[in-house]
């Protein structure tokens, strides 16, 4: 019902909006000289306009952007400026106008760079992808520029006879960008209040019916504000894009414009505060203290008044940040990061690895970078050791100059400094211009777009957009705009001209060259709609598998082949992308090891080992792909092959802990794959490895399996030894001998000073005195656990409410069963330690049987069409273990 609410509301939300941006564009081509833009292709500009309109106000545009056919409507977009261009280079008898102001050096700097890098890429196609997407925005950023230019020329002879004749020719874009700012806000405000703050609270006040009192926490990732983009930070960066343009125009305009700014600007920082984005509230700051300086130093009459706004801007901005827990850990999390970035977690941590990753990526790749989009390729491979789990695996490195550093090189250290320089440039030419010190509307104007600089210049810092359509099409708008006012208050139109050369090469250079980029692009999104179609096949068979009768297998049989043949033919049309292969790949194998009995089973999983290879051949720095082969490998019942395929099997778990050392089951199957040749001590030390990465993994039931149980008492020995050898280690080394029955378990908990190893150890002591308030009062979820040992008529309510707090949600089917299986074991159990450590039979809903998801491997690999894989290792935890002592291992 929500979700029907939040559509029509939307919806409706969207229309009225669209409507109005719509006027705005079609007033404004309606008050030009017809003629002379359908000349320069205004329906093909219209289109673009429509596509960028459209991947703004999309639900999760930044992702959907990535799945198939959405991927297709914002080339056409770009594509339709290309053409718009293009038509305008050709038309010799009209000037075609550079930027001005130093950015055609910046462009043409991006420009070079970007082709050297592609170039002399490891990954070459990879780079073409991005950079025809960046060339796409630069020619939107002309063609912007070249329609503020044909307004402007035509100007007299529109408004003569009206009032509006003195207004600033950038008002008409301006309010469009304004009003689709507003529209946003409001999408945006709808969907966070809908389908996250309500739905929350909802269950919040579920679980407090429980005694788990909960409120809402913006350090949650679930809590915080996405829409309608699809990451909080990215809505945060188009509201630093907006807010100065919403503001400059309250200043510059009057009436009912200006309350509709201002009621813009005001839920504009309330969905700001919503997203909870530290980079947001970063460029807020930057946005308040530029906006006090340009107050104190524009309001020569007024300074007392500037002087007072500032501080209630500076308060407002205060009070902000009081009122949100996560905002509030900001300035404090960023100084122990800077002290000391390889300790701590979160996301600080998060970006303290992308830094440094990207940093060496760039030095490795300093003179002509990486290439573009390369990032997620060589990312692993780079990653540092002292990462531990965190960070994995990421597409975009989280700053915008490390970013561009690792792809470009010294290239981009170039470009942003040509770029910083002809900004500061413009500004100090503005203010040298009499036209432009005589007209305050376009004062207000050039300074709300230099704020949205500012602003969004700070936020990028933390955080890489330059990929999100909103994001970008945004700047086109800022950028083409104050390369206009710099031009008209300079004096100095610059232009190609009438000339015939260069005019009439460059056209013809770039005619051919969009000729070529769409040639080379066509086979791309062929490949990319084929896959699509594969994966729906997919979905298709897995459904009538999953009902398990003799005519559904028939067709789910036939339905994987056109899975296959459509992912193959994708694979031959893009044979630089990996995703396809790993995933026809892993999808094969996943059905083969899902459906054993099947005839089709054997030949499933050596096509989906193969494929795997193939992909891994691809992109040698993926993890993923290593872990997929070694356990595909492992699994590998040839007896006339069999030590060759464990052989490789050790390759590939090797190559995966080289890229990811920290990654859990890797060490695992290495040491399996060792003890499968014979080497013994080097499986044990790969063992303990895995331990020493995962130590609740040493309670895992998979140690009674009769393969492992002769290794387990010597990786005991070997893993004391280890903890033994690291003061840190403490409380591990007294969990570990405990679980192992050593007598003195007890009193080694106690010394550790861990409140949960005390509390264990009381419980298992049976100290009655000790445990009183435990008893009668409990509070965490362990102390429940205790508490219903020791209140056996209150055992099942209190696991029931021990599960509840565990896991934070209500109970289930699931839950069931497993409370159930916990308060029988305890109603047999002679003492709490049985209970604990007394072996489980196979079938026991005590054991957690799965499989980890590589959650995020889709987005991650820019393709949202496929299926989420995972590993194929099946991990098996203890329930208790897992919900009330994972801390303590």
């Amino acid at each position: 019902m929500a979700k029907q609410v939040t559509k029509q509301i939307t919806e409706q939300v969207t229309e009225q909006v669209t409507e109005q941006v719509t006027e705005q564009v079609t007033d404004y081509f309606a008050k030009l000289d017809s003629q002379n833009f359908m000349s320069t292709g205004r329906l093909i500009v219209q289109l673009g306009i429509a596509a960028y309109i459209l991947f703004t106000l999309l639900p999760d545009s930044s992702t959907q952007m990535v799945a198939f056919p959405w991927v297709m409507l914002w080339q056409v977009g770009l594509l339709c400026f290309a053409i718009a261009g293009l038509l305008n280079l050709w038309r010799r008898q009209k000037p075609f106008y550079l930027l001005g102001s130093g950015f055609d050096w910046a462009i043409g700097a991006s420009t070079i760079a970007l082709c050297l890098s592609t170039m002399f890429a490891q990954f070459p196609n990879q780079g073409m992808w991005y950079s025809l997407t960046a060339f796409g925005y630069f020619i939107a950023l002309y063609v912007t520029n070249n329609f503020l230019h044909g307004a402007s020329s035509q100007s007299h002879a529109v408004f003569s006879q009206e009032s509006e004749s003195k207004d600033s020719q950038l008002l008409p874009i301006l309010r469009f960008l304004g009003l689709l700012g507003i529209a946003v806000i409001i999408e945006s405000l709808v969907f966070w209040t809908t389908q996250t703050w309500l739905p929350q609270l909802a269950n919040f006040a579920k679980l407090n019916q429980w005694g788990l009192n909960l409120s809402y926490d913006f350090s949650d990732l679930q809590s915080r504000n996405w829409a309608p983009m699809g990451h909080q930070n990215y809505v945060a960066g188009f509201l630093m894009l907006v807010l100065p343009i919403l503001a400059s125009l309250a200043i510059a305009q009057k009436g009912l414009w200006r309350s509709l700014w201002l009621v813009g600007i005001g839920l504009g920082l309330v969905d700001l505060y919503t997203t909870s984005s530290r980079g947001g509230f970063l460029g807020l700051g930057a946005i308040v203290l530029y906006g006090i300086l340009v107050a104190l130093f524009k309001s020569w009459g007024n300074r007392w008044l500037a002087i007072g706004g500032g501080g209630a801007a500076i308060a407002i901005f205060a009070l902000l940040i009081a009122t949100n827990n996560r905002l509030r850990s900001l300035i404090s999390g960023l100084v122990s990061s800077f002290a000391n970035p390889a300790q701590g977690s979160g996301e600080l941590f998060f970006r303290a690895i992308a830094a440094d990753t990207g940093w060496r990526i760039g030095l490795d790749h300093w003179l002509f970078g990486a290439g573009a989009g390369s990032a997620i390729l060589f990312y692993q491979q780079y990653r540092p050791s002292w990462a531990g789990r965190e960070a994995e695996l990421l597409f975009q490195l989280h700053s915008t100059p490390v970013h561009l550093w690792a792809e470009l090189g010294i290239g981009a250290v170039i470009v942003v400094v040509l770029l910083g320089v002809a900004i500061a440039s413009l500004f100090v030419k503005l203010h040298k211009s009499p036209t432009w010190n005589a007209n305050p509307q376009e004062q207000a104007i050039a300074y709300g777009l230099f704020a949205s600089l500012i602003g969004y210049g700070m936020l990028a810092i933390t955080d890489y957009q330059l990929d999100v359509p909103a994001i970008s099409g945004s700047l086109v708008i800022v950028f083409a705009s104050l390369a206009y006012l710099g031009q008209v208050h300079s004096g100095q139109l610059i232009s190609l001209g009438h000339q015939k050369q260069p005019r009439l090469w460059l056209s013809i250079l770039a005619t051919v060259y969009l000729i070529i980029a769409i040639a080379w692009l066509v086979p791309v999104n062929t490949a990319w709609q084929a896959s699509s179609v594969g994966f729906i096949y997919l979905a298709r068979a897995r459904n009538d598998l999953a009902i398990a009768k003799q005519e559904t297998i028939t067709e789910a049989i036939a339905a994987i082949d056109k899975f296959q043949d459509r992912l193959k033919f994708a694979q031959q049309l893009a044979p630089w992308e990996p995703y396809y292969p790993y995933q026809l790949g892993w999808n094969l194998a996943d059905l083969a090891i899902s459906y054993p009995n099947l005839p089709q089973s054997p030949t499933w999983q050596k096509d989906g080992l193969a494929w795997i290879k193939a992909a891994i051949a691809i992109n040698p720095n993926n993890e993923a792909g290593y872990n997929a082969a070694a356990w595909l490998s492992l699994r590998d019942t040839s007896p006339t092959d069999s030590l060759s395929a464990v052989q490789a099997a050790e390759s590939y778990f090797r190559r995966g802990l080289e890229l990811v050392p920290t990654k859990r089951s890797l060490s695992f199957g290495l040491g399996i794959s060792l003890l499968r040749q014979g080497k013994n001590p080097e499986a044990i030390a790969a063992m303990v490895a895995e331990v020493m990465n995962d130590p609740s993994f040493i309670t895992s039931p998979i140690w009674s399996d009769p393969a492992f149980q002769s290794l387990y008492p010597q990786v005991v020995a070997n893993l004391e030894n280890a903890y033994r050898n690291s003061p840190s280690k403490a409380v591990n080394l007294a969990a570990l001998r405990w679980w192992n029955g050593n007598p003195n378990a007890v009193d080694e908990l106690k010394q550790t000073g861990n409140s949960t190893a005390i509390l264990l150890a009381n419980a298992i002591a049976n100290d009655t005195n000790a445990l009183q308030a435990v008893k009668q009062n409990p509070q965490t979820p362990l102390e429940m656990v205790i508490s219903a040992w020791l209140n056996p008529n209150l055992r099942d309510k209190l696991l029931e409410r021990a599960y509840v707090f565990a896991t934070s949600s209500l109970p289930d089917e699931r839950s069931v069963f497993t409370v159930k299986a916990m308060s029988d074991r305890m109603n047999q159990a002679p003492n709490f330690d049985a209970w604990l450590r007394s072996p489980l039979p196979v079938n026991s809903p005590l054991v957690l049987n799965y499989r980890r998801a590589r959650l995020g491997f889709n987005v991650v690999s820019r393709h949202l069409d496929g299926v989420v894989p995972l590993d194929f290792f099946e991990v098996r935890d203890r329930a208790e273990i897992s919900l009330f002592f994972k801390d303590l291992f």
